[in-house]
């Protein structure tokens, strides 16, 4: 799926502590990081998997915030040189292309039955703030991650996706499967600190 707003990571979060959705465990094996592809989720708390530090066998660019978000594109693991991650300073003066420029001008993506512009705001919403800086991996993945603290756990949502199949309405959000849709958002999901915008929930 594709998980739009802090009200779809809510969901999952509530799925998980209902049972109804599986968290991970523990560490994915090599085998495993297979599964990292254009819409999965995978959510995990600390004390439970003992996991500190996701790993998934990617090359990623910084981060940078986008509301309650991470934003991470993968980059090209040829041009990062002994697997060390890039920097700003290790970017040469010949900027690199940016999403827009790898897919068309004006991020015209080609829809079913014709062709569907789509606006800086609604690029930015799907890949953060970063363009220009890195050298991106062609039609590489997007991670966008968030985490809270409940009752002094952390729990932690990573989301993976391409944006072509966000604007293509290839992946359901959370929000749109009425399962999930239904559930009352526990209060210990809710704590204000967690969150730099405050989420509305109904």
């Amino acid at each position: 799926g594709y998980i739009e707003t802090t009200q779809d990571v809510l969901l999952i979060f509530e799925g998980c502590r209902r049972g109804l959705l599986p968290r991970i465990c523990r560490r994915l094996q090599e085998k495993e990081r297979k599964m990292v592809q254009s819409g999965s989720v995978f959510v995990f708390d600390e004390r439970e998997s003992g996991i500190k530090r996701w790993t998934d066998g990617l090359v990623w660019s910084p981060s940078r915030i986008l509301g309650n978000f991470l934003i991470y594109r993968e980059l090209d693991k040829r041009s990062t040189g002994n697997g060390k991650r890039m920097s700003i300073s290790g970017v040469s003066d010949s900027r690199q292309r940016s999403y827009s420029a790898d897919h068309g001008s004006s991020s015209t993506v080609a829809a079913a039955g014709g062709v569907m512009s789509v606006d800086r705001n609604r690029e930015r919403q799907l890949v953060g703030s970063l363009s220009d800086s890195y050298k991106f991996r062609k039609d590489g993945l997007i991670k966008k991650t968030m985490s809270i603290v409940v009752n002094g756990v952390s729990q932690h949502l990573i989301s993976y996706y391409h944006p072509q199949d966000v604007l293509q309405n290839r992946l359901r959000t959370p929000s749109s499967v009425p399962e999930l849709a239904s559930l009352e958002i526990s209060p210990e999901l809710l704590v204000k600190q967690n969150f730099r915008i405050p989420p509305m929930v109904e």
